[in-house]
């Protein structure tokens, strides 16, 4: 795809607020036709509506749960697909979270974005190639803490892991299509779910006495963990120019933690071993 020229349609989940709000208007602002997929509408989504107005391309917010699709159907023109939605519960161990916990974040960051590109792909392989080779993009908002061992932390990173290990799989089937997929592993973003945090509170896990020295450690090393953090804007900014440009890293980071962590080294070894099944399997 080409920024310079119209982009097509995409889809962005989780829009209302945050990192999902700033990618919509982004995309806006390049000349796409943004779909921005919101749970609820309310006062975010008349306000994302507003600041949208003037840009070179368009946005229209739908109604989109991603835990329940019903017969929605993905738009005929679409190119570009955000999965952005995301959910994190409460900071507990793993014996104290209920599965139900569990599953409410599954839900959301795993099943959500399965079941979104099960409907998208046959689009996305209908539409065929644009003129630089690329038959639509599949962007999966990830997260650094994948790669990060950390207590209390274990539904959502075991959900973001699992991500990105589907985009890995999907990377693979859909090359022959032209299919671009990319994983962003976001490593620090200024969103009401940073604020509302474990680098601004203690975990849930300090009121449980067998796990409260461990959490209490947490809380003051998440504190000390601050700086990196860029705001919706600048990270999406960085993001949207990622998916235009046509280069064979899955993921890409975006972000300054995420930039420091990738060129320590982080995920490269993944990064050779899909490589390596790409060369095997396409």
């Amino acid at each position: 795809m080409n920024a310079a020229a119209g982009q097509g349609l995409a889809l962005v989940t989780g829009a209302s607020r945050g990192l999902g709000r700033a990618l919509a208007l982004e995309l806006a602002r390049c000349g796409f036709d943004v779909v921005a997929g919101v749970r609820q509408f309310g006062p975010d989504t008349d306000a994302l509506v507003g600041a949208a107005e003037g840009l070179r391309g368009s946005l229209n917010v739908q109604r989109l749960d991603v835990t329940n699709l019903g017969d929605w159907q993905a738009p005929p023109s679409l190119r570009l697909l955000v999965n952005n939605a995301g959910f994190r519960g409460p900071y507990l161990a793993v014996e104290d979270l209920p599965l139900e916990g569990w599953r409410q974040t599954f839900e959301t960051n795993l099943f959500g974005a399965v079941a979104l590109a099960q409907r998208c792909i046959p689009v996305l392989r209908a539409n065929g190639k644009d003129g630089n080779g690329v038959g639509g993009i599949i962007a999966n908002i990830g997260s650094l803490g994948t790669y990060s061992p950390m207590p209390f932390y274990s539904a959502y990173r075991a959900s973001k892991a699992a991500l990105a290990v589907l985009s890995e799989s999907l990377r693979i089937e859909l090359t022959p299509f032209g299919i671009r997929v990319v994983d962003i592993p976001i490593g620090g973003v200024d969103t009401d779910m940073l604020r509302d945090g474990i680098t601004h509170r203690p975990p849930e896990a300090i009121a449980f006495p067998a796990y409260r020295a461990m959490a209490e450690r947490q809380a003051a090393a998440a504190r000390a963990w601050q700086g990196g953090v860029a705001s919706s804007e600048q990270v999406a900014t960085d993001v949207v120019a990622a998916l235009l440009r046509d280069e064979p890293a899955l993921r890409r980071p975006c972000d300054p933690n995420a930039h420091a962590a990738f060129a320590a080294g982080v995920g490269q070894a993944e990064e050779a071993r899909l490589a390596a099944a790409l060369h095997q399997h396409t």
